[in-house]
């Protein structure tokens, strides 16, 4: 037998469990078939075999990020308008506004050019609370007045103009909490509290503007989620678990599979309550679907649910409210549970986490599963050793976001915190036997968390956007860091048999670095490039093909 590809004189970091690094690799098909010296892997060089000379260059596993939403991404960066504001501390973003007007000059030259009652939408990377920041529902009628309009601060809410209030039914007297609650649970319509209309400010209410039909063409939008998929790729993402957006999504990664265009491996995970739902529990095991179910390019990855949401009330003020109660939570994760479907909840109080563990205690109750695998999405953002035991003991997999709680909200969970109070806990999660995944949570807001290197930056050097440093003592080893999102997904993903690790019989997933992360300053982490990703033995990015 004889190896398609063998890559030399390189440092290897395989990841396996001896944390062996060797200076060759050799590939046949999807599959990696040996590693070793130069001189091992000699007898597995045919006439037809490529040899590629690392040049001393380090290679990693592939990055598998447990936590994305490429489609939002991809309509938040490729099909909505940039009206983030500049400057932006901490990053650069692209095609930034220099000021509100900017903005709002944008919405009117689209205005002008699309016809009337078309969609006209801006994503943003400022917050609508702070004064004088947000335009105002009032400049948006003035921008476009025969178009709905609005701009996107996040997945979780928005700021709309009239007409666009108009389009989406929404009024003084509409609709009602139980109409909201009936399409977009714990939706939330901010109102002028003397006069009871809305002032465009919407928490948690996508599902009721759109009514789960996306607003792009099915063209542009696959188009955009390709293109974002491959940006990925160049930073060395070779897997996903994707968080659907919208039920297109989900026939979009299949043709994209069919293709042959899909540079990256992808676990769908659709959400069947909350925010972006693609359909209800029942409806999904009525399909007699399991996690796993597909194969090593796409397949069934889980089931997601909100318990929680969160947002500003009328009065400007920050809270989170459930989403739904713990009878109805049981009942579904109970039943996905029993039909073999893992469950990822969305979780970010402490009220919401506490339902997600009693949810999943009460469904292991029912039908005891020894590896479920059941995840508690943005669980560990913060110190919790009751909930963490109560984690331990269920099984349960806890999956901070780095970057968001680090870097972007670092600086405001400082102002708060109390002595004692610890932010992503990731030491404390290593010792008490975790293994928590690698994940970006991104979604176009902050694009360049796509990148997985700006994620393992914030795990070791623990900086938050204005350069403060925050709970240093639960600062990561760069391999530690690079665990996350190599072996650590692996297993979020039930795929450490073939995923995580460069060992011979798994997929031929490899990375290979500009620079060597356990030799530059911590502050580059953030700025390593990929030079080339693998696969399954195929090259999707390569630096040399630019």
């Amino acid at each position: 037998m004889t190896a398609d590809r063998i890559l030399i004189n390189g440092r290897i970091i395989t990841m396996d469990q001896a944390e062996t690094t060797v200076e060759a690799v050799a590939l046949r098909g999807d599959r990696i078939v040996a590693t070793g010296t130069a001189g091992d892997l000699e007898p597995l060089c045919g006439p037809e075999t490529e040899s590629i000379d690392l040049g001393g260059r380090v290679v990693l596993p592939g990055f598998i990020d447990t936590h994305v939403h490429i489609d939002c991404t991809a309509t938040h960066t490729k099909l909505a308008g940039s009206c983030h504001l500049s400057p932006v501390d901490y990053v650069t973003v692209n095609k930034a506004a220099s000021s509100r007007q900017e903005i709002l000059d944008w919405i009117a030259a689209e205005a002008r050019q699309k016809p009337k009652g078309q969609w006209i939408i801006g994503q943003s990377r400022f917050t609508l609370e702070d004064d004088g920041n947000s335009p105002t529902r009032a400049e948006l009628d003035a921008a476009a007045p025969d178009h709905p309009a609005m701009i996107r601060y996040s997945a979780h809410s928005q700021i709309l103009n009239s007409q666009g209030l108009a389009i989406s039914g929404i009024t003084a007297r509409r609709p009602s909490q139980e109409e909201m609650d009936a399409v977009s649970p714990g939706g939330r319509v901010i109102r002028d509290p003397s006069t009871g209309e809305p002032t465009g400010v919407l928490n948690e209410c996508n599902d009721w503007v759109f009514r789960g039909n996306n607003p792009w063409p099915y063209e542009a939008l696959k188009g955009a989620i390709l293109e974002t998929c491959r940006e990925a790729s160049r930073f060395g993402v070779t897997g996903i678990h994707e968080f659907t957006s919208w039920s297109d999504s989900t026939r979009i990664y299949q043709d994209l599979y069919d293709e042959g265009t899909l540079p990256l491996r992808v676990q769908l995970c659709p959400c069947v309550y909350g925010l972006y739902q693609t359909l209800d529990m029942d409806a999904l095991l009525k399909l007699g679907l399991k996690t796993g179910f597909g194969n090593e390019w796409i397949k069934f990855g889980s089931a997601k649910l909100f318990t929680d949401v969160e947002g500003k009330d009328n009065q400007g003020v920050y809270r989170e409210w459930p989403r739904i109660d713990q009878k109805s939570l049981n009942d579904i994760v109970t039943a996905a549970n029993r039909a073999g479907i893992r469950m990822m909840m969305h979780a970010t109080s402490r009220n919401g986490q506490t339902m997600a563990i009693n949810a999943i205690e009460a469904a292991l109750a029912d039908t005891p599963r020894d590896d479920h695998r059941h995840r508690i999405e943005h669980f560990a953002g913060d110190y919790w050793p009751e909930g963490l035991a109560r984690l331990k003991a269920l099984g349960i997999i806890p999956v901070p976001t780095p970057y968001s709680s680090l870097g972007w909200y670092g600086d405001g969970w400082l102002k708060t915190a109390k002595p004692g109070d610890k932010a992503v806990p990731y030491q404390s999660l290593l010792d008490m036997g975790f293994m928590p995944p690698g994940n970006s949570d991104c979604m176009g807001t902050e694009p360049e968390s796509l990148n997985p290197w700006w994620s393992i930056w914030c795990t070791v050097s623990r900086r938050t956007r204005s350069g403060q440093l925050i709970c240093p003592e639960e600062g990561l080893s760069v391999l530690d860091a690079i665990r996350l999102y190599t072996t650590f997904s692996a297993f979020a993903g039930f795929e450490e048999h073939i995923k995580g690790s460069i060992e011979p019989g798994k997929l031929a997933d490899l990375i290979v670095l500009s620079d060597d992360p356990f030799k530059v300053p911590v502050d580059a982490l953030k700025d390593i490039r990929v030079t080339t990703t693998i696969v399954g033995g195929r090259t999707v990015h390569s630096e040399d093909a630019r």
